[in-house]
């Protein structure tokens, strides 16, 4: 079990993507009446999210890229499902920066394995507040994602 974590946080360095250019919520089953809920707030206040390119100061999580390595590599864990299953994939979970760092609408638009998207979902869910994205000094909500492989041996 140990080399999947070594391999899952390897291919983290590889591919974790602090934002993307297109973001939509699929019909999976990861969409939540919450998260429905904050979207259709989002969309009636016409609140804008911005694009990583959009925004003077992109949000980041607190201590970058390699605590955020290290926070992955303490929380991730390869679900006995997906293992059972021999399921194995990127799972590319993505969501909203909030102006106060907090991470909203968090969700996996396109299905690896229903137990590796779950645990890519809890993993962001359980990160602690980023620093939010800035424009003129104002923060301002920002979409991201992050990319988790999980690989078995």
């Amino acid at each position: 079990m140990k080399k999947n974590y070594i391999i899952v946080i390897s291919a983290i360095v590889l591919a974790v993507v602090a934002a993307f250019s297109c973001y939509a919520q699929s019909g999976t089953e990861q969409g939540s009446k919450e998260t429905n809920d904050r979207q259709e707030q989002l969309k009636s206040q016409r609140v804008l999210v911005y694009e990583q390119n959009q925004v003077d100061q992109p949000a980041a999580f607190v201590g970058g890229v390699e605590k955020m390595m290290e926070f992955m590599l303490k929380n991730v864990k390869y679900p006995k499902e997906a293992e059972k299953d021999g399921a194995s994939g990127v799972v590319r979970v993505h969501f909203i920066v909030d102006t106060d760092g907090s991470l909203i609408d968090v969700n996996v638009p396109d299905s690896v394995h229903f137990a590796l998207d779950a645990e890519g979902i809890r993993l962001v869910k359980a990160m602690p507040k980023w620093t939010p994205a800035k424009i003129e000094g104002k923060a301002v909500r920002q979409k991201a994602l992050v990319a988790i492989p999980f690989r078995l041996n």
